[in-house]
């Protein structure tokens, strides 16, 4: 595979419009609390990389989500982000991806794929998942890792994951931690149980509370989570 695209956001002075898309508003779903904003004090670039920062000011929590959908989108190949996630208890960051089409209707039947999901809550865990129309968290039944490395919020990670036709591998700084088949255990081979056969795109967020970010500590805020580094391979 050869380097498609890199992301330096220790290098960069601003988002390109041309490939990032800033999501903004106050209703989420998974019962979050956090108000997507534009802010430069929520959401810039420095000598470190990307930062999203989420505040809490006059009982209003504040954070960023920004996405690639239309501007930059893959199918097939390998992807490296390095990454630092916080550690305040009600913190929820998040890599992700998404059909960039819809091809098989809204969520979940044209699938999502997470790269990693972390919730301060519980500082030593990775969820590593991937939701389609016969398998997802709202059934309780869903291509579903979660592994435990203590110290995991201290320094940056290398989160990646290298997605073929037929199945999906999760890495920590390069260790194999995750393997999902299309069909393993008997799952369903069409698009309703493996929706992975059309290009996704990137999304970078961090959410407040919810359904896995938990009980928030109001006491823990400013809270950042940084993304240093981007690349995709095909």
């Amino acid at each position: 595979m050869k380097l498609a695209k890199h992301f330096d956001f220790t290098k960069m002075q601003k988002l390109d419009p041309a490939e990032w898309n800033i999501e903004v508003g106050d209703k989420w779903a998974n019962n979050e609390k956090q108000h997507y904003v534009s802010d430069s004090d929520n959401l810039y670039l420095s000598e470190e990389g990307l930062t999203i920062k989420a505040t809490l000011k006059d009982g209003i929590y504040k954070s960023a989500r920004i996405n690639t959908k239309d501007k930059v989108y893959f199918q097939y190949g390998k992807i490296d982000i390095v990454a630092k996630v916080p550690k305040g208890k009600g913190t929820w960051p998040a890599l992700w991806m998404m059909s960039n089409d819809r091809r098989y209707g809204r969520w979940p039947r044209s699938g999502e794929i997470d790269i990693m999901e972390h919730a301060g809550n519980e500082l030593d865990e990775l969820y590593l998942c991937l939701h389609t129309e016969a398998y997802n968290h709202t059934r309780n039944d869903e291509y579903f890792t979660k592994i435990k490395r203590p110290g995991i919020s201290d320094d940056f990670q290398t989160f990646s994951l290298i997605w073929r036709e037929n199945e999906i591998i999760y890495l920590l700084n390069d260790e194999q931690v995750a393997h999902y088949r299309k069909g393993e255990e008997g799952k369903d081979v069409s698009a309703k149980g493996w929706p992975f056969d059309h290009p996704f795109h990137l999304i970078i967020n961090m959410a407040i509370g919810g359904s896995l970010g938990g009980e928030i500590d109001d006491t823990c805020f400013p809270q950042k989570f940084i993304v240093k580094d981007i690349k995709i391979y095909q």
